[in-house]
């Protein structure tokens, strides 16, 4: 992961692990709308959720999710990232739009493009019968089919603690993990509480809860990041 050793971009990195930072109010839905694009034709968002976001309980942006549903089944998800986060030793940027695409539990497809402090990436990846055949810039390999993306936007199946993949959208790169499920959670929207389930994801450089509700959508997301705690507070759901 680029960016995990340097002080200048810890917090930064930290909020774009699992925690995609958009902008306020229009640019947040111009981000979400650039990333459907992608998506087939037919498809239009039935749902936006929006989020807050904290690094060390500062305010750190927001966070929006963008999730259409085919007649199928199959739903396809836009994430998109513009943050800027000033450090003592400078300022870092950061941009990603991504979109996947899943369907009974599985990614059929992903496309993803980040702008890391002028370092930029693009990363795809296909279901195959082999695999999830990836591209990253011009070079490709085969990411075992039930990987779990780094967005976190999706619920780990099962519920008892199992190893996995983790798939960063970024820049292509897999991280051995551990998903363990901690049982239910609740978070409060609108003066009504949300009932949910929440798992533990841990592997090399990676600590993260991810939390969903019961159709399976994102209510809260925490990690931390060498050393900075990021939380994802459910702000909107349109």
């Amino acid at each position: 992961m680029i960016g995990r050793n340097n002080v200048k971009v810890g917090a930064a990195r930290a909020a774009c692990l699992f925690v995609r930072v958009g902008r306020r109010g229009a640019a947040t839905a111009l981000l979400v709308a650039a990333a459907l694009a992608g998506a087939p034709a037919a498809a239009t968002a039935d749902e936006v959720r929006t989020f807050a976001v904290t690094v060390d309980g500062k305010p750190g942006g927001t966070y929006a999710i963008a999730t259409a549903t085919g007649a199928d089944g199959t739903e396809t998800v836009a994430v998109a990232a513009a943050i800027k986060v000033k450090t003592l030793i400078g300022t870092y940027t950061y941009e990603l739009n991504s979109t996947e695409v899943w369907k009974g539990g599985r990614l059929v497809s992903v496309t993803a493009r980040a702008n890391d402090d002028g370092k930029k990436h693009t990363v795809s990846a296909v279901a195959t019968e082999r695999g999830l055949k990836a591209t990253i810039g011009k070079e490709s390999k085969l990411v075992p089919a039930d990987a779990l993306t780094s967005t976190g936007v999706r619920v780990p199946a099962g519920d008892k603690p199992r190893q996995t993949v983790v798939f960063d959208v970024e820049d292509g790169s897999e991280t051995a993990a551990k998903v363990e499920p901690l049982g239910t959670c609740r978070v409060a929207l609108n003066g009504k509480t949300i009932d949910g389930m929440r798992f533990k994801v841990t592997g090399k450089d990676l600590a993260a809860e991810w939390w969903f509700d019961a159709n399976g959508r994102v209510i809260r997301q925490e990690m931390k990041w060498d050393g900075y705690k990021v939380v994802l507070e459910l702000t909107g759901v349109k």
